[in-house]
């Protein structure tokens, strides 16, 4: 299957239940996209574990929270900014001009508690 725009690939990775489409849309070149495939609850196992260990953090963050995730990433000694926990919908993120970006995770992590950090 060939995805053509960063558009199509968001609404895919948004919409499908197909995991076979999941597993080809987890190594987009976009972070949004594989952020999205990342918070989508049809990926496989395998695929939430490959994307707790994407270098984006953004996506990364996203991998761990999904409940198929079976491992565990410190991000203790990392810069968890407010884009990194953000919740928006991928295809209406715009992180160039969002206002939350640049609050830290420590008063976003006092609202919420996230336990899957490890120690």
């Amino acid at each position: 299957m060939n995805f053509k725009s960063k558009k199509e690939q968001l609404d895919i990775a948004k919409t499908t239940t197909c995991p076979n489409i999941l597993e080809k849309l987890h190594n987009s070149q976009y972070m949004n996209v594989r952020r999205a495939v990342a918070r989508n609850l049809n990926i496989s196992t395998q695929v939430a574990n490959t994307l707790v260990t994407d270098p984006v953090l953004n996506v990364s963050y996203m991998a761990l929270k999904n409940p198929k995730s079976t491992v565990n990433r410190d991000l203790c000694n990392r810069s968890i900014v407010g884009c990194v926990v953000c919740e928006k919908d991928e295809r209406e993120l715009d992180c160039t001009t969002c206002e939350e970006k640049n609050k830290s995770f420590i008063k976003k992590k006092k609202k919420k508690k996230f336990s899957f950090f490890s120690s």
